[in-house]
């Protein structure tokens, strides 16, 4: 009992003691921190830690490293929030000074960051915001124009509400400065972003545009509709005209037709349109010139086809004579010098050929018979002792 009473009272002086220690940390290993408390005095020199055991005093230096630990979590914790919170604040002081830019109309949803930057960059606002972790001016810039931006389709509305009040409309030449004065003057437009209200006259202006170049070329489309069917009176004109024809003797045959009526209030213009009708046709004096000419023309064509027709192969079939095809047949049939010299090339190499075989088969020839000879001489030598 007075064992375990002792072991308990040394775990804890041990434990309040190693709150003294600031050598150990939550990082200190059980090796240090068994060096350090050999060469710390208040340990070294107190009789009750001489026969502590070692299980006991590694024990309580466990507890004391989490509490460590614990401790060290938790002022970390504290710290970042400390950080963040300060990260936030010079956050929304940037963004106050975004709203100062704009509510001064130094900042739009139309502006850009490299013509504001000369303005922001002297703010100390924005010098706290470098090198901090998390959303850099630049992209906090961006998202409030984002947010302003977000807001055209309601201030399209308000916008075409104060346009139907003032009973105004964008035209191809209106100008900015017009159509900002007529919205500036409503209290509705008071909040609107100035770059919003740019981007919306944008918009107007293309579309007056657009419908300009609708129009004009509808008006083309009527044009050329009305100048196909006043050729087309002319032309249908009975009695018809002739190229001597002179619009202003003629002109009251057609003006109850709806063509003439339809086409211009301008006689000028009609008299236009007739000289180029007049003039696309043959005048009658030279009528006869023309179809002489005409004739000649078509002489000269069929000449030209002919002249084609004779040079095409399909022709020596059916327009040549019998002689004609035989001369070319010949002609076909009779080889060239060049084809006749390799011919008599060819039946050299092939007599030479004949005349070397020739010989080899002679010489084979002679070789046997010589053989039988000494075959048969050789024999006769044989039988000669017999006898």
């Amino acid at each position: 009992k007075e064992e375990t009473e002792l072991r308990a009272k040394q775990k804890e002086e041990l434990a309040i003691l190693l709150e003294d220690v600031k050598e150990i940390s939550y990082k200190t290993t059980w090796a240090d921190a068994q060096e350090v408390l050999s060469s710390y005095k208040p340990f070294k020199n107190n009789i009750l830690f001489e026969n502590i055991d070692k299980e006991d005093m590694l024990g309580v230096f466990m507890e004391h490293i989490k509490a460590l630990e614990l401790d060290y979590e938790d002022d970390k914790q504290k710290k970042f929030a400390k950080e963040r919170r300060a990260q936030r604040i010079n956050r929304d002081n940037f963004i106050k000074l975004l709203n100062e830019l704009h509510e001064r109309k130094k900042l739009d949803s139309t502006s850009l960051w490299a013509d504001l930057y000369s303005i922001v960059s002297k703010d100390t606002r924005y010098g706290v915001m470098l090198g901090q972790p998390g959303s850099t001016p630049l992209d906090l810039f961006k998202f409030y124009l984002e947010d302003l931006k977000s807001t055209m389709h309601e201030d399209k509305k308000t916008i075409k509400e104060v346009l139907k009040q003032a009973n105004f409309e964008v035209e191809p030449d209106t100008s900015y400065e017009k159509f900002h004065s007529i919205i500036s003057a409503s209290d509705k437009t008071r909040g609107i972003d100035k770059g919003n209200i740019k981007l919306h006259f944008l918009s107007l202006l293309e579309k007056a545009e657009a419908r300009e170049k609708e129009a004009q070329r509808a008006e083309e489309r009527k044009l050329r509709r009305k100048e196909a069917a006043f050729k087309h009176m002319l032309k249908d004109a009975n009695p018809p005209i002739t190229a001597e024809d002179e619009w202003s003797k003629i002109k009251s045959r057609f003006e109850k037709d709806p063509a003439y009526v339809a086409f211009s209030d301008d006689d000028k213009s009609r008299s236009k349109q007739f000289k180029d009708f007049a003039a696309s046709l043959e005048p009658e004096s030279n009528s006869d010139d023309y179809s002489e000419k005409h004739k000649k023309k078509r002489h000269k064509k069929e000449k030209k086809h002919k002249h084609r027709a004779k040079r095409s192969p399909s022709y020596d079939m059916t327009g040549s004579s019998d002689e004609d095809r035989k001369k070319k047949q010949k002609k076909t049939e009779e080889p060239s010098d060049e084809e006749k010299e390799d011919n008599k090339r060819k039946e050299k190499k092939s007599k030479k050929k004949s005349k070397k075989k020739k010989k080899e088969k002679n010489t084979h020839e002679s070789d046997s018979d010589d053989d039988k000879k000494e075959k048969s001489t050789d024999c006769d030598s044989a039988l000669i002792p017999l006898l």
